[in-house]
């Protein structure tokens, strides 16, 4: 079980760090309306897709770990 437990907190951590990057790109993406350029803002979109679903699979991961 020590193994497990140790990849289950890594992933864990991997969660806490994926959710702090989606809320940077949210909170770049809010500044950036009115003030930036249409590629600025698409960027924050494609970067914001991409942490979302870097989290959804984490989250999976965390699951199948919990299930053993």
């Amino acid at each position: 079980m020590g193994f497990a437990k140790k990849v289950l907190e890594y992933q864990q951590k991997k969660l806490v760090e994926a959710q702090n990057n989606l809320k940077s790109h949210l909170s770049k993406k809010e500044d950036l309306y009115g003030k930036g350029t249409e590629k600025e803002i698409a960027n924050e979109e494609k970067m914001i897709k991409i942490w979302s679903t870097n989290i959804e699979k984490i989250k999976k991961a965390i699951l199948k770990l919990q299930e053993k």
